[in-house]
């Protein structure tokens, strides 16, 4: 009996140590497998971190380009602006426009610098870098807009300059010897004193008459005082007339330009030779209109 307590005691114990050790085994097998796992684990995001900061750094270095390539376009816009406002100033200069100081241009320009915190913790290279484009954007669009009202000024004044000029009876409307000026006078037929409104010009029958201005025909017909005459009106309140014609070239209604051929020089009404009858008037008053001839672009005027 003592012998078969023994052997089963010994059996209890290797079964018990074996399995102790199975276990032991079984925890060091599941430890290697989570340090293997873990080392995994770690060496994958570690290669993603390196790979995200290689992406990064890739992508920081292409931003720069970016950046410095937008830098080069905003030189070049600058230039192309520099230019135009050089041009702008040369228009001036030539047509006597008010000219644009150039200090007024820079200060069209300016306004407070402006920083985008956004990318605080990039690259704080490219972070300047980015905020300096940022401003030279915004001084460019301030250039752009100040040019654009420039230029718009400038459009509108020229556009008005050359309306009042072909509005304007600034040319001679015939060839010819002034044979009667505007003014005080011994009228030629009656012999009595009066007052000459407008310009006689003499030449031969059939001599051309010009619109001195452009304008629309409003009158086109004859009387006994004028003979066959055409009145013209035009913008900014002028009015011409031609007396004494040939001939009208033209119908009331009618369209003219400055320098159209509109009737010819004749002898027709109170009239004692060929000469043209050429009256200005302006806001409904008789103007002198000798003082129109042959003006310049620059001494037309919107009153006067």
């Amino acid at each position: 009996m003592g012998i078969k307590f023994e052997e089963d005691t010994d059996i209890k114990l290797k079964l018990s140590l074996r399995k102790n050790m199975l276990i032991a085994g079984g925890i060091t097998l599941l430890l290697l497998v989570v340090f293997i796992v873990s080392g995994i684990i770690y060496i994958y995001h570690g290669y993603r971190d390196m790979r995200n900061s290689y992406l990064v750094m890739e992508e920081n270095s292409l931003l720069k380009d970016k950046i410095t390539s937008l830098n080069c376009e905003i030189d070049s816009i600058m230039i192309r602006l520099e230019l135009m406002e050089n041009w702008e100033d040369d228009i001036r200069s030539r047509e006597n426009f008010k000219e644009i100081n150039k200090e007024v241009r820079k200060m069209g320009i300016g306004g407070l610098p402006q920083i985008d915190n956004e990318l605080s913790l990039s690259d704080p290279k490219a972070n300047l870098e980015y905020n300096l484009l940022i401003n030279r954007l915004n001084d460019l669009r301030g250039k752009v807009a100040f040019n654009y009202q420039t230029h718009e000024e400038l459009h509108e004044n020229y556009q008005l300059r050359s309306d009042l000029y072909r509005s304007t009876p600034s040319i001679y409307p015939t060839f010819g010897r002034i044979s009667s000026p505007y003014g005080k006078r011994r009228h030629p037929v009656t012999g009595k004193k009066d007052f000459h409104y407008g310009v006689d010009l003499a030449n031969k029958v059939g001599t051309p008459v010009y619109a001195t201005a452009s304008g629309k025909v409003t009158v086109a017909t004859r009387t006994a005082k004028m003979g066959r005459y055409i009145k013209v009106a035009h913008d900014f309140g002028f009015e011409t007339i031609y007396g004494h014609l040939s001939k009208i070239l033209v119908k009331k209604g009618q369209e003219v330009e400055k320098g159209k051929i509109i009737g010819r020089m004749g002898n027709t009404g109170d009239s004692t030779g060929p000469h043209l009858h050429y009256e200005v008037h302006r806001y409904n008053r008789y103007r002198n209109p000798a003082k129109y001839f042959i003006q310049e672009r620059e001494d037309i005027v919107v009153s006067k």
